[in-house]
C-alpha cells in the first residue's frame, strides 16, 4: 500500500534532520546509513524510498542544516554575528553550522554536495549584504570568512585561550566590517566640508598707509 504522501515528506524530514545533525557531528566517513536511520527509529531498508544513496543523503543535509543561514534570515546580522562567535556557544554553534562543521569533507565530497555547500555560502553572504549595493558584497564576504573560519579553527584548536582569542578576534573585526556606510549624498557633503575646512586663509589686507 502507498505511503501517504504527507507522512512519507514527514519521513524524510526526519530522516534529513537527524542526518545532517550525525554529519556535522562525525563528518561524512564517520557516519553511516545504517546510524541515520537508527537515530530516525526506522530500518534501513526504509532508507531507499527518500534516497538514493549516502552521497545522495549527504548532499541533501548540505542543503537543508545551515544554522548560520537561518538565524541571518531571522535575526540582524550584526547580532546574530556576536552570539555566533561567542565563545560560550562554540559547540553548538560548530554543531549547528555545516559551513564550519565541514569544510574539509566538502572538499572531498562529490560534485552535488559541493554545489550545495556553494549556494549555502552564497546565501549567507547575500544576507549579511542587506541593505548593500551589492549582494557579493566585499566587507559582507569577508565578514562570512572571518566569522566561519574563526569558528573552524576554534573548535580545531585544543588551546581554549587560543580558541578564545581567535573568536574575539574575528568578532571585532567582522563588526567593524558591517558597521552601516554612508549614503553617497552623506559622502559628497562630508568631503565638501573636509575640503573647505582644507582651504588656505586669506592674506590679512594691507592698510592703504602702508606696510601691513
Amino acid at each position: 500500500m502507498p505511503q501517504n504522501p504527507a507522512r512519507k515528506a514527514r519521513t524524510r524530514a526526519e530522516i534529513l534532520d537527524h542526518a545532517a545533525r550525525l554529519f556535522r557531528l562525525r563528518g561524512h566517513a564517520g557516519t553511516n546509513i545504517d546510524d541515520v536511520m537508527l537515530a530516525a527509529g526506522l530500518t534501513r531498508g526504509a532508507f531507499y524510498a527518500h534516497f538514493t544513496s549516502k552521497d545522495d543523503l549527504f548532499a541533501e543535509a548540505i542543503r537543508a542544516g545551515h544554522g548560520l543561514l537561518s538565524q541571518l534570515r531571522a535575526e540582524e546580522p550584526p547580532a546574530v554575528l556576536k552570539v555566533y562567535l561567542d565563545k560560550a556557544n562554540l559547540t553548538a554553534t560548530a554543531q549547528s553550522c555545516t559551513l564550519a562543521a565541514l569544510p574539509g569533507d566538502i572538499a572531498r565530497a562529490p560534485l552535488a554536495a559541493r554545489l550545495a555547500y556553494a549556494n549555502i555560502l552564497y546565501a549567507t553572504i547575500a544576507e549579511l549584504a542587506r541593505g548593500r549595493s551589492r549582494k557579493l558584497d566585499a566587507d559582507a564576504t569577508v565578514a562570512v570568512i572571518l566569522a566561519i573560519g574563526a569558528v573552524t579553527l576554534a573548535r580545531a584548536s585544543g588551546d581554549t585561550r587560543l580558541s578564545d582569542w581567535l573568536l574575539r578576534c574575528a568578532q571585532r573585526a567582522a563588526a567593524a566590517l558591517l558597521k552601516p556606510r554612508a549614503s553617497p549624498a552623506k559622502k559628497r557633503s562630508r568631503s565638501r566640508r573636509k575640503a573647505a575646512g582644507a582651504r588656505p586663509a586669506k592674506p590679512a589686507a594691507r592698510s592703504r598707509g602702508g606696510r601691513a
